[in-house]
């Protein structure tokens, strides 16, 4: 049996988002990231045809709304869709304009185009590539908010991420944290998705389940150096999107490192009664107060232990009641 919690998911986390389609206007400028541009209070999103445009504007504003829902208001960028731009090109036009950050992802279309070739070249056969390229069709929105979500979090507290001196996954944040930030950008189906995997883990082999300190302080399963040289001979656009695709499709730890993300930050947001706790902490975070230090200073004005063995006992106690709360939604 496999555990589904889209519903649970919703009714830990009900956030309303909504899209406004005014507010800002296109910059005129000779040279501008892709020949069609959507603007809106969330910022502006570029790409090669008015219905890409749209369909960026319309994943902006949903990361958009979800930010602000977990971290206060939410910074606007630039958003465009495109396999060509540098990166940094991106940014400098970000700049030029006031916008707090700057995401160059490619077209649905291209990121069809590029899965196929990293899907043959590991060998797949053509039903494979087929059906790989229509999941990723209907999970491009999934994934732009996912991005955006990176994107803005780093720009809220850590906007001078390029100074850091120890390179990270996304932010200088730990991992897990960033990685909680975007996978809130997305979804209730697609968070209850990853919940539910990592859940059906926990059922199958729970002895691989980290410990919530220990996990805290995990680095991303993507950094390992063997999975980096694989993404190293992958597939990569101009624009500095990368793909690398194995022959088993997974990255080992990735579905419980993605769902853990998550539902560490949901369970400090319930337990917490704070559905913005997570911005408080990623601030101690980012002016150099390690969490377990945060913890012993606030945690229980906001409803938290103060000790991380403390936090630990909950969290076990709260993840193990998930599958019944699971169910009980069904």
């Amino acid at each position: 049996m496999k555990f589904h919690l889209g519903l649970l998911c919703c009714g830990l986390l009900a956030a309303s988002v909504q899209a406004d389609a005014g507010g800002s206007a296109c910059p005129d400028v000779a040279h501008p990231p892709a020949p069609v541009c959507v603007a809106s209070p969330s910022g502006l999103a570029y790409a090669d045809t008015g219905e890409e445009a749209e369909h960026a504007a319309r994943a902006q504003a949903g990361a958009a709304g979800r930010f602000a829902a977990y971290f206060g208001e939410a910074p606007a960028g630039v958003l465009v869709l495109s396999s060509s731009l540098d990166p940094l090109a991106a940014q400098e036009f970000a700049k030029a304009h006031g916008l707090a950050y700057a995401q160059v992802w490619l077209p649905g279309r291209e990121l069809q185009a590029m899965a196929a070739r990293a899907l043959r070249k590991a060998g797949a056969d053509r039903a494979r590539v087929r059906r790989a390229a229509a999941a990723m069709a209907d999970q491009h929105g999934n994934t732009l908010r996912h991005e955006l979500g990176h994107a803005m979090y780093a720009a809220t507290f850590w906007p001078d991420a390029a100074e850091a001196p120890e390179p990270r996954y996304g932010s200088p944040a730990p991992d897990w944290l960033d990685e909680a930030a975007a996978i809130l950008m997305e979804p209730v189906e697609s968070q209850g998705q990853r919940a539910g995997e990592f859940l059906n883990v926990m059922r199958l082999a729970p002895g691989s389940i980290p410990p919530l300190a220990e996990f805290l302080d995990m680095e991303h399963p993507i950094r390992t150096p063997a999975l980096a040289r694989e993404l190293a001979r992958g597939e990569k656009s101009d624009s500095g999107v990368q793909m690398m695709i194995s022959a088993d499709t997974t990255v080992p730890g990735a579905a419980v490192f993605y769902g853990q993300s998550l539902l560490a930050g949901m369970f400090l947001m319930e337990t917490s009664g704070n559905p913005r706790i997570l911005a408080p902490i990623s601030s101690a975070i980012a002016a150099g107060t390690p969490f377990p230090d945060w913890l012993a200073e606030n945690g229980p004005s906001h409803g938290l232990p103060a000790e991380l063995a403390a936090l630990e006992a909950a969290w076990e106690k709260w993840s193990r009641a998930l599958p019944d709360r699971a169910k009980a939604t069904q």
